[in-house]
This record gives C-alpha cells, sequence and structure tokens, in this order.
C-alpha cells in the first residue's frame, strides 16, 4: 500500500475551511463582504449565543437566481474573477470564491435568494452536503443563515471563547464595516437586543466623521482632526482623521485600503513610526485611514483571510508617512514658528549675555587663554536650606534644591555633584507604587464623583467593558451600564483623578485581552495599566513647580521601591558627579 493518498473531498472542505472560518467572526466578515460585494445598501446581522449558535445575515443587493445560489457552494466558484489578469486589480471584497464553501462545510447553511422580488430559491446544506432546494417567496437580496458552527469539528469547537466574546469579536468586525462603507445602513441584534443601528449616508468624508459618532459617540469624534489635504497621484487618496493626545492609548485604530477592512501591519508600523517622531512618545492615538488607490496597486492576495495588503509600489508607504506626521502635528495643534536671527533682534539676547563686551573692555573678564569664569546668571537662585533625604537603606544624604529647569527638571546640588531629576517621570513612578498599593487590599477605597461622567463606547467595547465591571468595582471603580452602548462612571479610586480614570476605563473597554475574574481584572491593571495610568496622571513637562513641590516630589521619590526608573523602564535621576563635570570643562 502506498504511504501517500489523496484525501477526500469532504476532509479537503474542511481543512480548507480552517484557513477562512476560525471563529463566528470570521462568518460575520465573509457574509458582509458577499452582501456589500452584491451591491447592497442595507445588511442586517442577527446572533444568537454569540454566533456560535446561530448567524443570520440578509441584505437588499442583487440576489441570485437557482443555479448560481447552487453554485455559490462550490469551491473556488465565484462571479468577480475570471483569470489571472482580475486578479492583478481586484476591486471586489471576495474575489476567492471559497467563503460559502468553506462555511458549508462544517455548519448547518440555509440560504434564501431572490433576484427578483417573490420569485426566490433555498437552499439547505449540512456539513458540506446539499440537502434540498427549493422555490421560495423572498424579497430582492439574499439571506443567510448558519447555524451550529463547528458541530461536525469538535475539536475546532471546543477552542471557541465564551459566547460574550465570540459576541464582542463579530461586533468588532461589523462595526469595522460599518466605518467603511457610510452609505450603506448597518443593524447588528443578539437575540432581539440592539446593539448596533447605523442608517445609510452619502459616502464622503463628512459621512465619515457622522459614523464614526453613531459607533463611538460624540465625545471621541470631538477630539478627531482630519488628515490634512494633499495632492492626489496617480489616483491614489490618503484620507481620514487622526486623535489628538488625549486619546492615546484607546487601541482605536482602523484601517481601510480600498474599504476594505484590514489589520495590515506595514500601514501600522508607518503610523507608529510617525508617531514616535512627530511626537516623541510611545502614545498612539485614535486612527481612521482610509488609503484609496488604483486595483492594480494592491495585492490583496496574500493573506488567508485578506486581512492584510502589500503595495506593489513601496513609496506609497513613504508617502503616507509625510501626510501622517502633517495630520499628527495639526492634532496636537502645533504650527509653525516664524524663524528670526539673532541678528534681527538684539533685545532677546540672554540677559546673562547682555553687556558682555562692555565688562570685557572695562577690564571685569579675563583675555583669552586664561581660565575664564563660568558667566553670571542673570536670576537669583533659590535660597533653600540642605534637605536631608532618606534612603530606603537608611542612607542619609543631603542636596541643596537649586531650582527647575525649562519646568522639567529638578536640579539638586549633592555632596557629590549636580543631580538632574525628571519631574514626570519620577511622579510617574510616585503614583504607580501609590496606585499598586492600594489594589494590594482586598478592595481599593473609592470615591463617589458629585456627577457621573458618561463614557461612550462602541458596541465591542461595551461588551468588553460589561465583562470586566466585577473586577473593575473591586478596584474602586463604580459603574453603571445605560442604553445604547453607554456607561455611567460614578465612582474612582481614591488615588486616581476623573480624567485618568476615564482614560483607564476607556483602555480597559478596548483591550484585547482575554481577562474574566476579579483577579485577572486586578493583575491587569496591576501589571499593565498602572504605568499607563501613572503616566497619563503625572505633572507633564514645562509645568512650573513651586519650591515646596519640588522638595515634596524629591522626598517621596527617593523612598519609593525603585526611585531610578519609571514603569516603562525610562531613567528618573541622571547624576553628573563633580569628577565629570571638572572633566568636561577641561579642568583634569
Amino acid at each position: 500500500m502506498p504511504e501517500i493518498r489523496i484525501l477526500d473531498d469532504r476532509l479537503v472542505s474542511q481543512i480548507a475551511a480552517g484557513e477562512v472560518v476560525e471563529r463566528p467572526a470570521s462568518v460575520v466578515k465573509e457574509l458582509i463582504e458577499n452582501a456589500l460585494d452584491a451591491g447592497a445598501t442595507e445588511v442586517r446581522i442577527e446572533l444568537e449565543g454569540g454566533g456560535k449558535r446561530r448567524i443570520r445575515v440578509a441584505d437588499d443587493g442583487r440576489g441570485m437566481d437557482r443555479d448560481d445560489a447552487l453554485l455559490a457552494f462550490d469551491r473556488h466558484a465565484t462571479s468577480k474573477i475570471a483569470g489571472f489578469e482580475d486578479l492583478e486589480r481586484v476591486a471586489s471584497l471576495g474575489f476567492r470564491g471559497e467563503a460559502l464553501s468553506s462555511i458549508a462545510a462544517v455548519a448547518r447553511v440555509e440560504l434564501t435568494t431572490a433576484r427578483q422580488p417573490g420569485d426566490g430559491t433555498r437552499v439547505r446544506i449540512e456539513g458540506g452536503r446539499v440537502r434540498s432546494a427549493e422555490p421560495a417567496a423572498h424579497p430582492r437580496g439574499t439571506r443567510i443563515e448558519v447555524a451550529s458552527l463547528f458541530y461536525n469539528v469538535p475539536a475546532r469547537r471546543k477552542f471557541l471563547k465564551s459566547p460574550r466574546t465570540e459576541l464582542r469579536r463579530a461586533a468588532e468586525v461589523v462595526q469595522g464595516y460599518a466605518l467603511a462603507r457610510p452609505e450603506a445602513g448597518f443593524s447588528l441584534r443578539h437575540e432581539g437586543r440592539v446593539m448596533l443601528e447605523a442608517a445609510p449616508a452619502a459616502a464622503g468624508p463628512e459621512s465619515a466623521r457622522a459614523r464614526i459618532r453613531e459607533v463611538f459617540g460624540a465625545e471621541l469624534t470631538r477630539h478627531l482632526v482630519e488628515l490634512p489635504p494633499g495632492s492626489v497621484l496617480d489616483r491614489e487618496i490618503v484620507w481620514g482623521y487622526v486623535g489628538d493626545p488625549s486619546t492615546a492609548g484607546s487601541q482605536r485604530r482602523f484601517v481601510f485600503v480600498n474599504r476594505r477592512l484590514l489589520r495590515d501591519r506595514a500601514v501600522l508600523a508607518t503610523f507608529y513610526r510617525a508617531v514616535r517622531e512627530e511626537w516623541h512618545g510611545d502614545g498612539f492615538p485614535a486612527l481612521f485611514l482610509f488609503l484609496d488607490l488604483p486595483p492594480e496597486l494592491v495585492d490583496v492576495n496574500v493573506h488567508p483571510q485578506k486581512a492584510e495588503v502589500r503595495f506593489r509600489e513601496p513609496a506609497v508607504l513613504d508617502r503616507l508617512f509625510r501626510r501622517l506626521r502633517r495630520g499628527l502635528a495639526a492634532a496636537r495643534g502645533e504650527e509653525p514658528a516664524p524663524l528670526g536671527l539673532p541678528s534681527e533682534r538684539p533685545d532677546a539676547a540672554p540677559l546673562a549675555w547682555r553687556g558682555l563686551g562692555e565688562r570685557r573692555a572695562a577690564g571685569e573678564l579675563r583675555e583669552p587663554g586664561v581660565t575664564p569664569h563660568l558667566a553670571e546668571p542673570a536670576f537669583t537662585p533659590l535660597e533653600r536650606p540642605v534637605v536631608p533625604l532618606t534612603g530606603r537603606r537608611g542612607e542619609i544624604r543631603s542636596f541643596r534644591l537649586l531650582g527647575q529647569y525649562k519646568g522639567t527638571l529638578i536640579l539638586l546640588e549633592g555632596p557629590r555633584g549636580l543631580m538632574l531629576i525628571d519631574q514626570h517621570v519620577a511622579h510617574e513612578r510616585i503614583l504607580y507604587e501609590r496606585f499598586r498599593r492600594a489594589l494590594e487590599g482586598q478592595r481599593a477605597a473609592s470615591q463617589a464623583l458629585l456627577e457621573p461622567v458618561m463614557i461612550e463606547l462602541s458596541p465591542s467595547e461595551g461588551l468588553r467593558l460589561s465583562e470586566l465591571m466585577g473586577g473593575l468595582e473591586s478596584c474602586g471603580f463604580e459603574l453603571r451600564q445605560l442604553s445604547g452602548g453607554s456607561f455611567a462612571m460614578a465612582g474612582v479610586p481614591v488615588e486616581l483623578g476623573v480624567e485618568a480614570a476615564r482614560d483607564l476605563v476607556l483602555g480597559v473597554a478596548a483591550s484585547g485581552e482575554s481577562v474574566t475574574t476579579a483577579d485577572e481584572v486586578r493583575e491587569r491593571i496591576l501589571d499593565g495599566l498602572a504605568a499607563g495610568l501613572s503616566c497619563r496622571a503625572a505633572i507633564k513637562m514645562h509645568h512650573p513647580l513651586t519650591a515646596e513641590e519640588m522638595e515634596a516630589l524629591v522626598a517621596e521619590l527617593f523612598v519609593a521601591e525603585q526611585p531610578y526608573a519609571c514603569p516603562h523602564g525610562r531613567p528618573v535621576v541622571l547624576e553628573m558627579t563633580d569628577a565629570d563635570l571638572e572633566h568636561r570643562f577641561g579642568r583634569r
């Protein structure tokens, strides 16, 4: 008997289905794409059991006749391409002819479709085998019902998550395509409960902004800045919205290429690089990016689930990078500053150097070749007593507060030299340890708010937050779920300000991690979110502090468990010893 054998068609279909269908969200994605390719202006999605028990997608597209309805379930049967040349310039969302055959191989499927109202066809398929095909009355369009997903592949079914988690993933797909196609109406219901309702509108930037408001609420929309217009090169159009710094860390980042919803690593890497170079930080804001390119410049056949594309012209990403940097600068409220040479503005010279020539002429300064004195400062140094600081090891060190440099660094004169303390990361370390200690108890202390803070979320974010409410409440939050996907925050941990608490809740809601218990949420907050929380709540750069505030900050810093690094690993303290300074000035 030969060792190599040909697999039977049923097993081949189930193997192929594993590449296309991972979970209920994969089914929802494929069926929505088919509906949009059919010209639908209304797409209605209904789910049961998070999609594990039943998925129903109905549209008002072109529909199919009986022959096409049966042929659509054959592998690689498609109306969207006919040859290799068509594959080089795919303009539709689907094109391989794999979706329906893959879904039908691992579920019980019923398709009802009609080209003309009333004159329709109903096809029932189970495990890839046609059970019946009969006439049926149906309005123009198509309705597909997928039941008992993976009923015949138990090994795959057991890896599905809870109904709530699967529902959240499916909701992410629906809201993504609702953002991509504002000209189409979308509705999502789960066991009769409306989760998303978006009416169709005209295509264009303003409609896209209105659709963002429908999905995520007005609060986020107020913090979005439209990408600046630019030249159209070879029919290449880049448009969309980027969030201001207040949206950093929200995970609300969507990329659409030719209205295809993607998780494209190359495009996102370009965005992350633009943020780092323009904002000089790692806090990534919200992004709704639309790239409209000629189909022949985009290779969509590089990912089994069509979640990534490849640009046939690499310079597309370079042009995108420049456009994103301009948008990020606008989102931060920056404008080019007028430049003027010092010679044109003599009155703007530093005070310490005014009159230097007159003083040299009067003999107050030594001639070249003789070691000069340092320039005299034009301000009076702070007259502060020596501040004794006790470290965690019991070591007592005396420092004298010199002042603040550009509202960013605290300068200390120590016994061994000059110490520079970054006030932002120092406060970040202090807040991190405070927050962590507050959570070590059984339940963190909470403070009630005089007026509850409204938090608007998308359907998937609302599901995520409802999963974690119990754990958040054990950390000192008090949240109430309202209608329409909104939440009211009525109480926050005593260690947090309202804005920092709101940012934390938004971060949890947008998180993709699957934690469900209170202990897991607490661990998540301690190990991950506390660092981001303390960063957002810490005093910022260029913020003036009084001498008393600086002394208090330094005193608390040096009794911290780790005073020399912030939660992200950045240094807090830099020390320039006397020997270092003498070496830099050529004295040794």
